[in-house]
């Protein structure tokens, strides 16, 4: 008898396990779709557009000026100063390469960087005056620069010239204020 029961008992199990496989089995291989959460289901079916930045309503700009010449660009840096003059509206006709390269001589007799560099770092210094609202123009910095280094003796870094020239400027003093201080605390 007790062998009677422990079968039945064995048997039950066996069939449940048999019985829970087999739902298993079917409910599993069902479905093949690929499930997708509630929040797939409620994306739209639209790109969501910006707006256009203002600079950019009346159409995109022909060509975007360099920001800076890179060491394998292989524009001469009195080229590139040249195109950034004839970006402005008030332009002499007559200025040329010429011109600009005069200026990087002059100033490269009196540093220790080369008319590249000069250029870059002149560009660099206008543009973050301008971004703070100081009125600032990389030709007059040139020109002024050039003079005064024919003034004195000696050889200076002149990134670190741009930088104190920079912060004479943010000081308050106007363009000839700051060149004259800068030149005469060399």
């Amino acid at each position: 008898m007790k062998l009677l029961i422990m079968f039945l008992a064995i048997q039950r199990v066996v069939s449940f396990l048999f019985f829970s496989l087999v739902i298993i089995g079917i409910t599993g291989c069902e479905d093949d779709a690929p499930q997708t959460s509630q929040f797939e289901e409620q994306q739209p079916n639209y790109a969501i557009v910006k707006p256009v930045p203002q600079n950019l309503q009346q159409g995109m700009p022909e060509t975007k000026p360099v920001e800076m010449l890179s060491v394998a660009d292989p524009t001469p840096p009195e080229q590139w100063l040249l195109s950034l003059y004839q970006l402005n509206p008030d332009i002499e006709p007559a200025r040329d390469k010429g011109y600009y390269r005069n200026l990087l001589t002059i100033i490269q007799k009196s540093v220790h960087e080369q008319p590249r560099v000069i250029a870059n770092r002149t560009v660099q210094i206008t543009r973050q005056l301008q971004e703070m609202g100081i009125e600032a123009n990389e030709d007059q910095i040139l020109e002024d620069f050039a003079e005064h280094f024919q003034t004195v003796s000696g050889r200076y870094v002149y990134g670190e010239l741009c930088a104190n020239y920079s912060n004479l400027r943010q000081q308050k003093l106007t363009h000839k204020q700051a060149m004259q201080k800068l030149f005469e605390l060399l």
